[in-house]
């Protein structure tokens, strides 16, 4: 039974600065991102009225993997729950009790335990004042253990519906530690070492055979789940040197000189960031793109890496502009291009900025693609109007790696554009496709193209369900080609393959699956084989379009997707019965805002 607690007194007036383990979790999760930090403590101190007055909103956070970490929670809770005496906690009994945290049952629940007593609290909400921060966040399991000496022992656990426990999520639990000491300090309350955990779902079942040391260290985390707390259902990593991630709080919120304090003395402007994938998953998503295009910033060049737009900040270019500026492109006669005469460039320094160029040239690491990001600079002004030439290629990258179809060279050349869909909460494959088109004389014929797409029969949560997934795919991927194939000029059947992913991860989640069946799918093993050969000394058997587009393209938008470069290139992705480009929309078909 919970004992009764005293009073609860009224709060005191919060500190100026506010922050919560999670918001330090996200910043570490995107890269150290001190724009996101940055954004994120003014909320904490104005609320949000400043992205409204700014004309955006937050990014909503996808729900799925909120409701399976859900779901991961209650089934632990229930397991825990059955094994021990537990005391949860939520938002309807603090309002009950009109308080805001759960400090005061927490040290009534650690000074009431007797010794050889076991307690394990669900959900606590903790709140500290620590080094002038006002600190607070749900601890998602505290379990209290008295000893037969008396001596309290606590273990601080945070529950992860992901694969493996990461940086962030120990990081997390650092932070709860402090907090609880500082409670249990200023309420009198004695104890041994606070103990850190993650207790995490771990990678679905899978035939791949992992090293010894690895099987190892997850045998002894599920036991370590079981002792604990009692559940099958995860793996427990205690954290073996909570030491390194105490102090990385220190030097990131509660030091003198942490990043946090750096961050919210600096000018908003002077803030370092850079746009990035990661920045899909931000909630300022939309603000930093508003801003980034508002300021002309550098980081809307397409494909300029993080080092690269501090090397040019060093250098005094901070806008796209300015960058485009620097040099002039000239024409120097003509070549022939696969067939096509095309104008000679070449890029000088602008009049004036001779010495800058120079001196940029020889600047790790932006010297050696100077001439590169200036003529995306100069492709990205264009596109927004400005008078000014560009190039819609990147001179001097030599030659892609698709291959070249014509009626003398790989004239009956197959090329299977595949696809492979992962579900990252089961670490399985939901769906698989596969465009086969078939060249007869260097051409597509309509008559030699096949779709294959085959999606799971319901969530990949079982190996048998990915496993008739690729049987049936693989089975019907190699029909298709078999029809599409043209014979050769002796009229035999056979014809040179090529596969086309559209990024390399669409490959190695295809590769994981068929590793994880190599034993049980006739074929799976050979196929594997197949796409990881290469086929001549510079000639791979597939083609990453990620790659081409980088490496051949000069397209000015920043977010370069397979439905992005489409829509750039003309594809009507609403033409047809199914209007794509609305249905999809969010994360999408939103990258022009």
């Amino acid at each position: 039974m919970q004992s009764v607690e005293p009073p609860f007194p009224p709060p005191a007036p919060p500190p100026t600065r506010q922050i919560s383990p999670t918001d330090v979790s996200q910043f570490i999760r995107l890269d150290q991102c001190e724009r996101y930090l940055r954004l994120r403590l003014k909320e904490r101190t104005e609320g949000s009225g400043f992205l409204r007055d700014y004309g955006v909103a937050p990014q909503a956070i996808p729900p799925l993997l909120t409701r399976s970490g859900a779901t991961f929670e209650t089934t632990v809770e229930r397991a825990v729950s059955q094994h021990f005496a537990t005391i949860k906690f939520g938002t309807e009994e603090r309002r009950a009790a009109r308080r805001d945290d759960d400090n005061l049952p927490v040290a009534a629940a650690a000074r009431d335990l007797p010794p050889g007593g076991i307690v394990v609290l669900l959900q606590p909400r903790l709140q500290a004042d620590l080094a002038g921060w006002r600190v607070r966040g749900d601890v998602d399991i505290l379990r209290l253990e008295r000893d037969a000496d008396g001596v309290l022992h606590a273990l601080i656990a945070d529950i992860k519906s992901s694969t493996a426990a990461k940086v962030e999520h120990r990081l997390q639990v650092a932070f709860y530690h402090d907090m609880l000491a500082a409670i249990f300090a200023r309420e009198g309350i004695a104890h041994g070492p606070i103990t850190l955990a993650v207790l995490y779902r771990g990678p679905a079942a899978t035939t791949i055979t992992m090293g010894a040391g690895e099987a190892a260290r997850q045998e002894v985390q599920r036991a370590e789940a079981e002792r604990w707390f009692g559940t099958g259902d995860g793996f427990l990593e205690v954290v073996d040197d909570p030491d390194a991630y105490l102090g990385a709080v220190r030097d990131l919120v509660t030091g003198p000189h942490s990043t946090a304090r750096r961050v919210i003395q600096t000018e908003f402007d002077d803030v370092p960031f850079h746009l990035t994938y990661k920045c899909d998953g931000c909630l300022y998503n939309e603000f930093c793109m508003k801003r980034s295009a508002e300021t002309d910033d550098l980081s809307l060049l397409p494909h300029l890496t993080e080092q690269d737009k501090r090397g040019l900040q060093r250098a005094g270019i901070t806008t796209v502009r300015d960058l485009a500026a620097l040099k002039d492109l000239r024409g120097v006669g003509h070549v022939n291009a696969g067939g096509e005469v095309q104008e000679r460039t070449t890029l000088v320094p602008a009049p004036g900025r001779e010495a800058e160029s120079r001196r940029l040239a020889a600047t790790w690491p932006v010297g050696q693609r100077l001439d590169e990001l200036v003529h995306r600079a100069r492709r990205y002004r264009r596109w927004k109007k400005d008078d000014v030439a560009a190039l819609t290629y990147i001179p001097s990258k030599g030659y892609g790696s698709l291959p070249y179809s014509d009626a003398t060279q790989n004239p009956n050349l197959v090329r299977v554009y595949v696809d492979a869909q992962h579900d990252y909460l089961h670490d399985r494959l939901y769906l698989l496709g596969a465009l086969v088109a078939g060249s007869e004389g260097g051409a597509e014929p309509p008559g030699r193209r096949r779709s294959v797409v085959r999606l799971s029969d319901g969530p990949p949560d079982s190996s048998e369900r990915e496993e008739r997934l690729l049987i049936d795919w693989i089975a019907a991927t190699l029909r298709a080609i078999a029809e599409v194939a043209a014979p050769d000029e002796e009229g035999r059947p056979r014809a040179p393959i090529h596969l086309v992913f559209v990024d390399g991860f669409a490959q190695r989640v295809l590769l994981e699956g068929l590793a994880r069946h190599a034993g049980t799918i006739l074929g799976a093993t050979a196929l594997y084989d197949f796409m990881t050969q290469i086929a001549a000394f510079d000639s791979p058997l597939s083609s990453f379009l990620d790659r081409e587009v980088r490496d051949q393209k000069n397209y000015p938008m920043v977010c370069q997707s397979l439905q992005a470069v489409a829509a750039f290139l003309g594809f009507d992705w609403n033409a047809g019965e199914v209007p794509y480009r609305d249905l999809f929309r969010a994360r999408l078909f939103d990258f022009w805002g």
